[in-house]
């Protein structure tokens, strides 16, 4: 088997082990689905992305307070002190706009980040789409350059033959449920992509429920179940920009067969560009 070095456990594609899920259950974040093929949303830690919009905010307004401190005191300096009290009010001044500066990129990085980046798993076809923006989480500033990346997403396509599930732990409590893309030939880790965020409020069952819609199981429950977003998340969600499938990516992945696919990739030109597909 291959190594997983990402996750704890493993979960092999083999609806022999486990109990089939029942018709009623639902999946959470599940955006649509139907027969063909479901889209589950992939919405950021909400708690999360709360408290680091509160501590970016209580940030700013810090820095603003310094800065008028400092302001203040260049104002006031005392001709005998002049240069002591120069240098440590112009000192205050600058560190105070540029950590201002800082603080104000991260809170834009923060507010602006996409507020869902689905992924779609279409059963006729035995095809998996997803959906990844490009902004980097890593930089400590915001330049324009980013804000464009999130315009022009990449789009990974896998084969479902080639995903096996796994588990990954975020401290004591928390857990994240991944995908797994696995070279057969190989059996090397390829690639890997989150599917639900912490798993001991999703559960384990959500894994079930995707292997029994992908092996055929029909009367399935697509109500679905979205996941809670704190108040403060939603209001910062409102500036986040909208996602939008290609429309040959969007065509593809509603695929009735594979001979429908063909078409559509020799239509839209996705033929040997399915990983990944970058929109132009």
């Amino acid at each position: 088997m291959a190594e997983f070095k990402l996750g704890y456990k493993h979960y092999p594609k083999d609806l022999a082990k486990f109990k089939p899920v029942d018709k009623d259950d639902d999946l959470t974040n599940l955006r649509f689905g139907n027969n063909t093929l479901i889209e589950i949303g992939r919405t950021d830690d909400q708690f999360g992305r709360t408290l680091e919009m509160i501590a970016k905010l209580s940030g700013c307004g810090v820095f603003i307070l310094a800065l008028y401190v400092g302001i203040q005191l260049f104002l006031d300096i005392n001709p005998y002190y002049i240069y002591s009290d120069g240098a440590f009010s112009l000192g205050l001044i600058i560190v105070s706009l540029l950590a201002l500066f800082l603080c104000l990129m991260q809170l834009a990085k923060v507010i602006i980040w996409p507020a869902d980046y689905p992924v779609r798993f279409n059963r006729k076809t035995g095809k998996v789409y997803v959906y990844e923006p490009m902004l980097s989480k890593r930089l400590y500033y915001f330049p324009l350059r980013e804000i464009r990346k999130l315009y022009k997403p990449v789009i990974k396509v896998y084969d479902w033959q080639s995903i096996d599930g796994m588990v990954s732990r975020h401290g004591f409590f928390q857990q994240e449920i991944f995908a797994a893309v696995i070279d057969r030939q190989t059996d090397t880790l390829i690639d890997y992509f989150s599917l639900w965020f912490n798993a001991n409020y999703v559960h384990k069952s959500e894994w079930r429920w995707l292997l029994c819609y992908m092996n055929g199981m029909e009367g399935m429950n697509y109500k679905g179940k979205i996941r809670g977003r704190f108040w403060l998340g939603r209001l910062f969600n409102c500036f986040a920009p909208e996602f939008n499938w290609p429309e040959g990516i969007d065509k593809a992945s509603r695929a009735e067969s594979l001979e429908e696919l063909a078409k559509i990739e020799q239509e839209y030109d996705l033929v040997g560009k399915s990983f990944p597909y970058e929109q132009p």
